[in-house]
């Protein structure tokens, strides 16, 4: 019984652990070793009028979760595109306070990060991702 009340306290402790946010423009490198081997890493990612936060983002292995974050009072997405210029992900267009994880298996590249909504490419909304093996 003693065992099963610490169970809380050290998720509630887990979860107060880590590192500070990046700040805009920092190149966040999330090697594997905190990635869990059935899913990939999860790779947080705050969309707000007009940027994004980190602008570059450098992941090691094709199989990640994007933890899409909207900061801004304009609804926002995350959108991936290649270097042909094909979308291979999105997520789904976010309110003020929306979150949503998105699964992402890609292969070894550079490609961009945008949101897909008329205008806020322009705007500033862009940034990279980097998967390295």
């Amino acid at each position: 019984m003693r065992s099963l009340l610490l169970i809380p306290i050290l998720l509630v402790a887990a979860a107060c652990g880590g590192s500070a946010s990046p700040t805009p423009g920092q190149t966040v490198n999330l090697g594997t070793a905190s990635a869990p081997a059935a899913t990939g890493q999860v790779v947080p990612i705050t969309v707000k009028d007009f940027t994004l936060e980190p602008l570059t983002l450098t992941v090691k292995g094709s199989r990640f979760s994007l933890a899409v974050t909207n900061a801004g009072p304009t609804v926002h997405n995350v959108t991936i595109r290649d270097g042909s210029g094909t979308v291979v992900q999105a997520s789904k267009d976010l309110r003020e306070g929306q979150s949503e994880v998105v699964s992402v298996n890609l292969p070894n590249g550079t490609y961009v990060l945008f949101c897909s909504l008329p205008g806020h490419e322009s705007l500033g909304i862009k940034g990279t991702l980097v998967v390295e093996p």
